[in-house]
């Protein structure tokens, strides 16, 4: 099959991961939010220069952000721990009653001190709607493919938002005014709140294991620690980067509409909207992108963030300037499918929340950082040279990090022949190929030797093993209760029922394991439905199997 071909087989089932009924109400209320953003931050501003001037837009720029950048991460917690469709609709609830303060606010003319109130309220509300939805497309998708068609229509949503917004917007003004702007973004987030609390997924909030890394205080904290792993750094590592970049392009392209090419304001509005159009060509180019190479978009999308700053910098005129966002915008695209698909893969969905909830946060700081950095910069460099600094370092940073970021495609995807032996144990069943590549990256290999106990009656329990190979022997209270052979399981009990461990399992032959530890494992089974129900159902077999079974009734699989 030719590259057109191919193409147009990854095009056909992204449409048809779209059709998923719940994704595609995910990605609904995900555009409404879009949408509803941009349009609030017009409106809003418009009402902060009529209340107290120039500097008042300012301040409320500032206050939308900032209770979101540094709530991001704790209330990413309640992603974990809440079902994450009934938190989304009430976000979108309480942003539909908060859009009708501010009609309010619009319409009696409360002031500049009302305003911000409400403004920042709206902010911290908004803390975890990204994290959440983040978190939710991995649970909506069956496999790595299905996952990059979500994100991809994530990403095509986001483009459209960035222009459908400001124009919604600018057509209601001219009819309605601020007041029944925000009267429409009551309704169309009413009726988003609506919508996601229809939205079904097999996500259920993990139970919690006394002494488990989730019961500590520092829970909001975990997030930023499943960032730092060393398989997700390097991705991590060039995304806050680019969002670097971002903070400093805000006012790079302010400047050079305003300065340099001898325009005005809205040529700067012009100027993003070409960065949004950009973003949708690239988004619907994504959907076509295979898993197996997300690596290799990462870094060309680096690329496209640094070189067309590069070039603005060398040839800042309108014409160009507008090509070159809207390459930007293209590699934008690019990096958010490839590399929100790559670190969807490789973080465990228990953590997913709080590990998008540091990230966005962490997202939020370094964005202020560009914009901080940038004045000083243009003062000592010159707006030119600044840009082409700040672009050439970005588009190299690929380059320097290659080696580990090459890397990245296969730790997503785990070891093949460890996905596929997970793929055979009847309690992950249930689960799609996105959540057995989590379970099969966190796994650990054991080799043991024969005789070895693999665990010992009565010992607290820590980890979970498949008998990736060898053979092993079963023994309660001194009988021997069950044999097990290569493809078989042990250990789920005194981990889901919490508890010491109810038998001793020795190797009878050379054995190759398969190892999953605690908080992985209970959090993989019992924070998804259909395998917590499985898992249920396998412990009452168990229980009842071991009560039954004489000392005589041993199952003996034949030995390797």
């Amino acid at each position: 099959m030719g590259a057109a071909g191919v193409l147009r087989e990854r095009l056909r089932g992204t449409r048809q991961a779209l059709r998923h009924r719940d994704l595609a109400r995910l990605l609904l209320v995900w555009g409404v939010w879009i949408t509803a953003d941009w349009a609030l931050l017009i409106t809003v501003s418009l009402l902060a220069l009529d209340a107290s001037g120039p500097a008042a837009v300012g301040l409320v720029g500032a206050v939308r952000v900032l209770p979101a950048a540094l709530l991001s991460a704790p209330a990413s917690v309640l992603t974990d721990r809440w079902s994450r469709s009934r938190l989304l609709a009430a976000v979108y609830a309480g942003s539909s009653v908060l859009a009708g303060l501010l009609v309010w606010c619009a319409v009696t003319d409360a002031g500049l001190p009302a305003l911000l109130v409400v403004v920042a309220a709206g902010s911290a509300l908004s803390a975890a709607v990204r994290p959440t939805l983040q978190a939710m497309v991995p649970t909506l998708v069956t496999s790595p493919t299905d996952l990059i068609a979500a994100n991809a229509g994530f990403a095509t949503l986001e483009a459209l938002g960035t222009v459908v917004g400001p124009g919604l917007c600018a057509a209601l003004l001219g009819v309605l005014g601020p007041p029944g702007v925000l009267g429409v973004l009551v309704v169309l987030l009413g009726v988003a709140a609506v919508v996601a609390a229809t939205i079904r997924t097999p996500f259920v909030p993990a139970r919690r294991v006394p002494g488990s890394t989730r019961d500590a205080w520092l829970a909001p904290l975990l997030g930023f620690r499943v960032l730092a792993r060393p398989g997700l750094r390097p991705a991590v590592s060039l995304f806050l980067g680019q969002t670097v970049m971002r903070g400093l392009l805000n006012v790079f392209v302010v400047l050079v509409a305003t300065s340099v090419v001898g325009g005005s304001e809205s040529l700067a509005g012009r100027l993003f909207i070409a960065m949004g159009l950009g973003g949708l060509v690239g988004a619907v180019v994504a959907m076509g992108l295979g898993p197996r190479r997300g690596s290799r978009w990462i870094a060309l999308g680096i690329v496209l963030w640094g070189l067309p700053v590069v070039a603005i910098g060398i040839w800042p005129q309108a014409g160009p300037a507008s090509a070159s966002l809207a390459l930007l915008g293209f590699g934008n695209a690019l990096l958010d499918v490839s590399g929100y698909t790559l670190v969807n893969r490789l973080v465990p969905d228990h953590l997913a929340g709080r590990a998008w909830g540091a990230f966005n946060a962490l997202a939020a700081a370094v964005v202020a950082l560009g914009s901080l950095l940038a004045p000083p910069l243009v003062a000592a460099l010159g707006l030119g040279g600044a840009m082409v600094l700040t672009g050439a370092v970005l588009a190299l940073a690929p380059v320097l990090t290659w080696r580990r970021l090459s890397r990245l495609d296969a730790l997503a995807g785990g070891r093949t022949e460890d996905v596929e032996l997970l793929r055979r144990v009847p309690l992950f069943a249930a689960l799609s190929l996105v959540g057995v590549e989590r379970l099969a990256r966190s796994a650990q290999v054991r080799r043991v030797d024969p005789g070895t106990d693999v665990v010992r009656q009565g010992e607290p329990a820590a980890e979970f093993y498949v008998l990736a190979s060898g053979a092993a022997v079963v023994v309660r209270d001194g009988r021997e209760v069950r044999r097990l052979g290569a493809g078989e399981a042990f250990g789920e009990i005194a981990l889901l029922e919490p508890g010491p461990r109810t038998a001793t399992v020795t190797t009878l032959t050379p054995a190759r394991l398969l190892v999953l530890d605690r908080d992985g494992f209970v959090g993989a089974v019992t924070g998804h439905r259909p395998t917590d129900d499985l898992a249920r159902a396998r412990l009452a077999s168990l229980h009842a199997a071991d009560e039954e079974r004489g000392p005589d009734a041993v199952e003996e699989p034949p030995l390797p």
